[in-house]
């Protein structure tokens, strides 16, 4: 069983903290830590640093490499180019297929919060394991929800999966994706609605298949790097990536295909996906204020105020803003509108002299 950390964030939903060849999971937005090797941490507890792999950005290498000094060398695998999560886990079946068709390979995100480590390896190791005994299904994990949040997926439960040793494993009867709040709530009232993580297991011969069936064009450019090794990989990697057409596996491949079973878990999670998430990941004051470091708030609540170089923040009155600092940008925006900060980084893209920013 292989575990691949997926690593390769553009740096958008956390700017300006977060930039491109500083993307949000190389930075420490919770502790000391950065995202990545808390991940890290948290599976060493169940795996081997062998068992590991991380795919992410060429222009990531150094920073993960300095950060996980006893991950293995080859399992680093480098995206030229950003391909969405479809083809960062078709690079990861591509660098076992030829050699162990029969490896089962468990996907994680570098950019989650998990308050309980143990479970959270187990939940995986279980996983893997339902993979290795089923062979022909694709493993999804789901998170109980704990308020009806709109920025995540939604798996909908069917039936039990009846098979010896798999209690608590499900049929998957549908995906919801981002609903409105009332939908999310009304989901929620169901009780067989979980979160969507993102955390899948297959065993890579049929995951190998399901590209083939859904995504033959990308299968062809995957294809020709799975029959490189050495020091061929990277060149081929270099040569065919820019091909694949950038795409999610949710949408490439998890919404067609019908063999899908999931484990439901009541796993203390969340997705570092906007700064609301890491205001409601941190530690507040006695009025919902997240800063780090010497501040002076009077008759405000509810606020992110974050310098990169801990200035001594004041203010007076405000209520559910954002404020976000670095040398050479600073972010204000409403928390409810955390969400949009892409829009911003979308708007700097546009212009050329504002490209430096990003």
């Amino acid at each position: 069983m292989k575990i691949i950390i997926l690593a390769g964030g553009g740096g958008t939903r956390l700017w300006p903290w977060s930039r491109e060849n500083e993307p949000k999971q190389i930075l420490p937005i919770l502790g000391r830590d950065s995202l990545l090797q808390q991940t890290y941490k948290r599976l060493r507890l169940v795996f081997s640093a062998g068992d590991i792999l991380v795919v992410t950005a060429k222009s990531c290498a150094p920073s993960i490499t300095k950060q996980l000094p006893e991950l293995p060398k080859n399992n680093l695998l480098l995206e030229p180019v950003k391909r969405d999560s479809a083809g960062a886990i078709g690079l990861a079946a591509a660098r076992f297929i030829a050699r162990s068709p029969r490896e089962v390979i468990v996907t994680v995100h570098s950019d989650h919060y998990v308050s309980d480590a143990k479970k959270y390896a187990r939940l995986l190791k279980r996983a893997g394991q339902l993979a290795q005994k089923n062979p022909e299904q694709t493993i999804l994990t789901g998170i109980k929800p704990s308020y009806p949040e709109t920025g995540y997926g939604y798996i909908q439960l069917d039936k039990k999966f009846v098979q010896q040793s798999t209690a608590g494993v499900y049929r998957v009867k549908r995906f919801i994706e981002k609903p409105s709040v009332v939908k999310a709530q009304r989901l929620i009232a169901e009780g067989n609605c979980f979160w969507n993580p993102g955390l899948f297991a297959w065993r890579v011969d049929y995951l190998w298949s399901l590209y083939k069936t859904y995504l033959p064009n990308n299968f062809s450019a995957l294809e020709k790097i799975s029959q490189a090794s050495g020091a061929n990989l990277q060149a081929a990697i270099d040569r065919q990536f820019v091909k694949l057409n950038p795409i999610s596996i949710d949408y490439a491949i998890l919404e067609k295909t019908k063999k899908m079973l999931v484990i439901p878990s009541d796993l203390g999670w969340a997705d570092i996906g906007h700064w609301r998430s890491v205001q409601e990941m941190s530690a507040r004051d006695a009025n919902g204020n997240v800063v780090n470091g010497e501040s002076l708030l009077i008759e405000s609540e509810n606020n992110l105020m974050l310098s990169k170089d801990k200035k001594f923040v004041a203010a007076l009155g405000v209520k559910d803003l954002v404020v976000v600092e670095t040398n050479d940008a600073i972010l204000i925006i409403n928390k409810n509108r955390a969400q949009d900060v892409k829009k911003i980084v979308a708007h700097l893209r546009s212009k050329k002299d504002w490209k430096k920013y990003l």
